[in-house]
């Protein structure tokens, strides 16, 4: 038989739990008519849309609910992710585009965090800078359309950035000079492949959280600031493909975590840093086709991560540091077109995993070292425009 207090308990909870989960579901707030109204102003101003990626955007429904690539905050209604990208998996891979402009009033998404309007292809028109009213914004990817115009000032004013995408477009002009004054949380900053020219602003120093910087493919001039070796958060260093010239900064060595080091295809000149030594988990190393000269510092070879290292096509001089034979992980060695002088030394051949050797158009002389025959994993041996006697057997 029941007991009566239990029955009544088992009641009680049953009618809690409908009404506490009535209550939950009545707690969720409806699509703010800010929102609503700036992200139906975004779609009047797509013409071209064969995918379909706004379709779902009906104005009769709930933005927070039923419309594709749209998150709320589901206690105030306000969006907080916008996520219409051109390429996306679902259950197939989906390659799409878009056409049309960035509407000025999606600066009015006041509670946004997460921008992605990548790989359209097709969007077109400026950037607007109302955006810099996206206080909350953590992230914004818009890489891969057609957008022009120069990079809105007003972006500076969004501290909580942590990751900046305005790659392969065509923007123009200078980066704005006090940009990053405030950008501390900012991780990743990609303006690659665009036209943005002038020199790298000073204020790039307050980017302390940086880990990547990649700017490459612009036609940015002037020299590289010192102050970058303040920026310690940094992995990845990629300014290649532009006009900067004036010495490497010997603070660059300070950036102990950099792996991936890309200045090539400049105008730099003077020699090459000393201090690069320092960057103990370096593994790329890409200086090719600047105008570094002098000679090549032995302490390179402190880089036991090294992989690759690229030099080729600059007026370097004097001979290939005999300590290269200790860089055990060394794959590829790439030093053609400089003026490097004096043997090749025969221990580069204790570094098993040597693939690549391009030595050509230099002043090297002496016998080609024989033992190169025993690498195994040699696909590439390059000696022409030396002064060599010898082959390989």
């Amino acid at each position: 038989m029941t007991n009566y207090p239990t029955k009544y308990l088992l009641i009680f909870l049953i009618f809690h739990s409908i009404f506490f989960g009535f209550g939950i579901r009545q707690s969720r707030a409806s699509c703010h008519p800010t929102d609503r109204e700036a992200l139906l102003d975004f779609k009047r101003r797509i013409t071209f849309d064969p995918s379909k990626l706004l379709d779902s955007w009906i104005p009769s429904k709930d933005c927070c609910t039923s419309w594709n690539g749209i998150k709320c905050n589901p206690s105030t209604g306000r969006v907080i992710n916008l996520d219409r990208r051109g390429l996306y998996p679902d259950d197939r891979l989906i390659n799409t585009t878009m056409s049309g402009t960035l509407s000025p009033f999606l600066g009015n998404l006041s509670s946004l965090e997460s921008l992605i309007l990548s790989d359209l292809k097709n969007l077109t028109g400026f950037i607007p800078s109302e955006l810099g009213k996206l206080t909350n914004l953590r992230e914004m990817y818009i890489e891969l359309n057609n957008l022009e115009g120069s990079i809105p000032s007003t972006i500076k004013s969004m501290s909580k950035l942590e990751a900046l995408v305005l790659s392969d477009n065509h923007l123009t002009g200078p980066i704005p000079h006090n940009l990053f004054k405030k950008l501390k949380s900012l991780k990743y900053l990609d303006f690659s492949n665009n036209n943005l020219s002038g020199s790298l602003p000073e204020s790039i120093e307050n980017l302390s959280n940086l880990t990547s910087l990649i700017l490459t493919n612009n036609r940015l001039s002037g020299s590289i600031p010192p102050s970058i070796g303040n920026m310690d958060s940094l992995t990845s260093i990629e300014l290649s493909d532009n006009n900067l010239s004036g010495p490497i900064p010997n603070s660059i060595g300070n950036l102990r975590r950099v792996n991936f080091l890309n200045l090539e295809n400049n105008n730099l000149s003077g020699n090459i840093p000393t201090t690069i030594g320092n960057m103990i988990r370096l593994v790329y190393i890409y200086l090719s086709n600047n105008n570094l000269t002098g000679k090549i510092p032995p302490t390179l070879s402190k880089l036991e991560n090294l992989l690759y290292l690229e030099l080729s096509r600059n007026r370097l001089s004097g001979p290939i540091p005999p300590q290269f034979a200790n860089m055990s992980g060394l794959g590829s060695l790439i030093l053609y077109g400089n003026g490097l002088s004096g043997p090749i030394s025969p221990e580069l051949a204790n570094i098993s995993g040597l693939g690549n050797i391009l030595l050509s158009n230099n002043r090297l002389s002496g016998p080609i070292p024989p033992q190169l025959a025993n690498l195994s994993d040699l696909s590439f041996l390059h000696l022409s425009g030396n002064s060599l006697t010898g082959k390989i057997q």
